[in-house]
């Protein structure tokens, strides 16, 4: 699962995982990358540009939530923005 973090936070613009992620955390990561490929089309740039890009919902960049430790919220707007 390590080297599968490592490859989802390259994808999103980050070069290092957060040491203090949990296991349910990293389960909310991978469930964000797939929602993101999902609504992209598996497009790197695509998700990188979400995940970076402030949003009004977040009052924040979605990583910024992410590294702040509140992955559920992030993937409830992924789940939102599919229609789930």
């Amino acid at each position: 699962m390590d080297e599968a973090m490592k490859t989802i936070f390259r994808r999103w613009g980050l070069y290092s995982v957060p040491p203090w992620l949990e296991p349910d955390q990293k389960a909310q990561i991978l469930a964000i990358s797939v929602g993101l490929g999902c609504l992209f089309n598996e497009d790197p740039e695509a998700e990188k540009d979400w995940m970076q890009r402030p949003m009004a919902c977040f009052k924040s960049r979605p990583i910024t939530i992410v590294l702040a430790g509140r992955m559920g919220e992030v993937l409830d707007r992924v789940n939102l923005e599919r229609n789930l």
